[in-house]
């Protein structure tokens, strides 16, 4: 489930973060799904997961946001203690990417 009310927990056990940026920030990157672990772990949320090393890569019209080694392995070691399902997501540009 992407998004949910205080009650969603009835009508579904596994939640997912979303599709984050490929990115260290606060705003859209790795940090929102720490927060989201914890928002959701304190609303009774107990399966949750992200997508490995984010999703979301952009280069063009000036923006550019590709995946780097260290933020996918750092990632992942998160995940390994956090996510109840542990996967990443295949990117768009897997030629210059890390791809696990």
């Amino acid at each position: 489930m992407r998004s949910s009310h205080t009650k969603s927990v009835a009508f579904s056990t596994l939640f997912w973060l979303g599709d984050q940026l490929v990115t260290w920030d606060e705003f859209d990157g790795l940090r929102t799904v720490v927060n989201g672990h914890i928002s959701g772990g304190l609303s009774g949320i107990a399966f949750q997961h992200s997508d490995i090393g984010g999703y979301t890569m952009i280069e063009e019209a000036g923006f550019k946001y590709l995946r780097s080694q260290e933020l996918l392995l750092r990632w992942a070691e998160m995940s390994a203690i956090s996510d109840t399902i542990f996967r990443t997501h295949p990117v768009l540009f897997a030629d210059c990417c890390l791809v696990f």
